[in-house]
């Protein structure tokens, strides 16, 4: 399990956590938050490529934590601008290792999705983690910036799961960078 530590301080220190459009009020639990992290209402529309994840020392790294608006032992607080608080358990639940691929898209709106494509291990231990922990968010941490925390609803058993990150750009760039494609490139895919 990755650890939360190496960019809690950066982000707490600096109070710069990028929501991208997607904060459900502080108070409110549940909810899409702009994203569904399950199944999204009406299934996003790749944009961009479908990128591989494989070795690549230019990608940046992904993990999605749990999280939680109210305070938990052990969770680590972080401010959310403009206010509000969100607790994350240190434990990342997965990582980039646990994905085979990954994708911008738009949703009916037009505004950005980035679509994660789980491998069989990252489905079983986000499935596992979500059951264990109903009606929670999971936080989506792109190299060090978190770029949406949805909630959930029920158990995750979908492969490909939905994050709301803003624009179309957004979802792209994050997409290209975990897979460690330079965005300068022209648009490959697998």
């Amino acid at each position: 399990m990755h650890r939360l530590k190496p960019w809690m301080t950066a982000l707490a220190g600096a109070a710069l956590v990028t929501l991208a459009g997607c904060q459900t009020p502080p108070g409110s639990r549940g909810g899409a938050g702009g994203a569904a992290a399950s199944a999204p209402a009406a299934s996003p529309q790749p944009t961009g490529p479908r990128h591989a994840i494989a070795e690549n020392r230019q990608a940046l790294d992904l993990r999605v934590f749990l999280a939680d608006t109210r305070s938990r032992p052990g969770w680590t607080p972080v401010p959310l601008k403009p206010s509000g608080m969100l607790y994350v358990r240190p434990d990342a639940v997965i990582g980039r290792a646990d994905l085979i691929g990954i994708q911008s898209a738009t949703d009916q709106k037009g505004d950005g999705v980035l679509v994660l494509i789980l491998g069989d291990e990252g489905l079983r231990k986000l499935r596992e983690a979500t059951a264990a922990n109903p009606g929670l968010r999971l936080a989506l941490v792109v190299g060090h910036t978190m770029l949406a925390a949805p909630g959930y609803a029920a158990p995750i058993t979908q492969q490909q799961l939905a994050f709301g990150v803003g624009s179309a750009r957004n979802a792209e760039l994050a997409a290209r960078s975990v897979a460690g494609v330079d965005a300068a490139s022209p648009a490959g895919g697998f």
